[in-house]
């Protein structure tokens, strides 16, 4: 059981939260979610003990266990080097008495794969009576788990405009124009390919998503098409070529690290300068609202985007192609992400290309 009475946070003469007040019963599975600065992981921090409150209190029957995404704090004993995201989860989750238990879970899907993120969905519905609190921007994850949200702040973003540049025109035929032509792509790092066999023709208005467990690879990818775009058609790349068609304008946001450099590179999406996205994991900085923001944009804008993204929400709502880049070639299939993750050709080739 856990009672939240009119609690209240200041940061200096900043106001985080007032007059919060909610009732967890055993066994409840409650998501936390609002805006960046709004104060979600700071109030699980308070449940922990780990920050005081300006005002009012918090009572907590039983133990708490505050796991965050990286989970590597609690394996300072271990050769960390040689173990998964979900190894390490597993083993913090270990043992648990779940009627003695308050998981507090800080962005949990954070580094997990998709059977890594299966894998916690499971363990905590398959948990009945373990109470969890979970701060987290993956949609899916807290869809599957939690019974209802707390809502801190306001649950609003300026809206992200994508202004496109010009479209190119269709063929005297009336078929969509090719837009990219991709030939045996191969890059190595310490005489390993992080990718390879990587050939596909896109047309205009696809939305691709790079998936897969092969992380470092997409990233290398969508980075190796960005080099491409500027002219050098080998993408830095040790074999192959990729070929834009004349008329495409790219834009390539690459993976930023902090909430001020998201906003800076999605700033300049409004200036209209391409109709051709390149993004790699454009929410990792963004909170729920923004990204909610950011989604719709995406899936009204008219031109072609090749991302890579851990939401799985987001890739679902607006991946019309979705791509699992493996060392060893590709899986490809004209799909939403779900058609893809539920087909059982598909599961045999990631297995082939995997050698699982």
């Amino acid at each position: 059981m856990i009672r939240i009475n009119d609690l209240e946070l200041k940061l200096g003469k900043r106001e985080i939260f007032s007059g919060l007040n909610a009732q967890i019963s055993r066994g409840e599975k409650v998501g936390i979610i609002g805006g960046e600065g709004s104060g979600k992981s700071t109030l699980l921090d308070i449940m922990s003990g780990r920050v005081p409150s300006t005002a009012g209190g918090i009572e907590i029957s039983g133990e708490v266990l505050t796991i965050n995404g990286s989970v590597y704090a609690d394996f300072s004993d271990l050769r960390k080097a040689e173990m998964s995201a979900v190894e390490k989860l597993k083993r913090a989750l270990r043992g648990l008495k779940d009627d003695e238990i308050i998981l507090l879970l800080d962005e949990p899907t954070k580094n997990l794969e998709t059977d890594g993120i299966e894998w916690l969905i499971n363990f905590l519905n398959e948990h009945a009576k373990l109470t969890t609190i979970i701060v987290s921007s993956d949609r899916y994850f807290l869809r599957q788990t939690c019974s209802r949200m707390i809502q801190l702040g306001m649950n609003q973003a300026d809206p992200v405009t994508i202004n496109c540049a010009e479209l190119l025109p269709k063929t005297p035929s009336g078929a969509v124009p090719i837009v990219l032509q991709a030939e045996n792509l191969l890059k190595n790092r310490d005489g390993e390919p992080l990718f390879s066999d990587v050939s596909f023709t896109l047309r205009q208005g696809q939305k691709v998503a790079f998936v897969g467990r092969n992380e470092l690879g997409k990233s290398k990818l969508l980075k190796a098409l960005a080099i491409a775009s500027d002219g050098d058609e080998t993408g830095g790349c040790q074999r192959g070529q990729a070929k834009f068609s004349n008329g495409v304008k790219v834009f390539y946001m690459p993976r930023v690290y902090s909430p001020a450099a998201a906003k800076a590179e999605l700033d300049k999406l409004e200036l209209g300068t391409a109709n051709f996205l390149l993004l790699d994991n454009p929410t990792a900085c963004l909170d729920l609202p923004t990204i909610e923001a950011l989604e719709k944009s995406l899936v009204e804008f008219p031109g072609t985007i090749v991302f890579v993204d851990e939401d799985r929400a987001f890739v679902e709502a607006i991946a019309n192609r979705i791509m699992d880049i493996a060392p060893q070639g590709t899986v490809d299939r004209i799909a939403t992400y779900e058609e893809f993750l539920a087909n059982e050709t598909v599961k045999l080739q990631i297995k082939d290309k995997y050698k699982l």
